[in-house]
């Protein structure tokens, strides 16, 4: 019998009082930056408002997965600071993919910290030259790692797996662990924009590259195949709009399926108006 007093849909067993927002409230304008906070265990928010930016803390110094953009300036340090952390602990920036709002901050806690940045070996290409497709597209900076499909991290007595999933960039990955925390071990999926395609003609001249469907129908049922706890992904919508109205990042299996399903859907839609794009 369900527990009426649980919100519909919550992961059984998991409790967090961190909720992803609803951005597109304030007239369309970028709105108050959220307050950093504990997810669960050793899991934090730090990032700005409309692009997701988590530190994980360990006995070994901080990991930081995707730094937002340039524009944010000190923000994910000051946020650090905030939940009294130092900047200065950062020991790796793992990046899920090379877009502008994933990794145009790692400069900046770099200089902080001299942390390592890694990044699938496909995105690191671009992250370290700024070029994708002959085009200068960032600020290039240097990747100490270059990850493999299945590479496992380990760090501060954490298991991080990186898992390719492509579509949203050559080299996008998730990133899988497990993390101690108030109701016991959780099974915690970083996954950045893995359900994204580019789905509109802007868009994917910008960043579509060939075999980008191929690459996304394969991640797509790569990624049904995934079972975790807690998603932590790379916009807030992900979960606010797409998976939980409430914004609980406890997302059951059921919610997890439906998003893909939509995601998979909206592609076949765009390339069956766009076949140009059947790359």
């Amino acid at each position: 019998m369900t527990d009426r007093r649980r919100p519909p849909g919550a992961a059984e067993g998991f409790r967090t009082g961190f909720r992803f927002w609803d951005y597109g409230t304030d007239g369309g304008g970028p709105g108050r930056n959220p307050e950093p906070s504990r997810i669960y265990g050793p899991v934090h928010y730090i990032g700005p408002r409309t692009v997701c930016a988590y530190a994980l803390a360990t006995g070994e110094g901080l990991v930081v997965v995707d730094t937002g953009y340039a524009r944010d300036g000190d923000l994910l340090a000051d946020n650090l600071r905030r939940l009294g952390m130092d900047p200065a602990d950062v020991r790796l920036i793992i990046n899920t993919h090379w877009h502008h709002d994933h990794v145009e901050g790692n400069a900046r806690l770099v200089e902080l910290s001299g942390a390592e940045v890694c990044a699938h070996r496909l995105d690191a290409e671009v992250i370290e030259s700024g070029v994708f497709r002959g085009r200068q597209v960032l600020a290039p900076c240097r990747v100490g790692r270059r990850l493999q499909d299945g590479q496992v991290i380990r760090h501060g007595g954490l298991e991080l797996a990186a898992v390719h999933t492509p579509g949203q960039s050559p080299g996008a990955i998730v990133v899988r662990t497990t993390v101690d925390g108030p109701q016991g071990p959780c099974r915690v999926l970083f996954a950045g924009d893995s359900t994204g395609f580019k789905s509109n003609p802007g868009d994917f001249e910008e960043y579509g590259y060939p075999g980008v469907s191929a690459d996304y129908r394969r991640t797509i049922a790569k990624l049904r195949g995934m079972e975790f706890d807690l998603y932590l992904g790379g916009h807030p919508h992900q979960v606010r709009g797409e998976m939980r109205g409430d914004g609980d990042p406890f997302v059951t299996r059921q919610q997890w399926l439906g998003a893909l399903a939509a995601r998979a859907g909206r592609m076949e839609r765009f390339l069956a108006r766009f076949p140009q794009y059947r790359i």
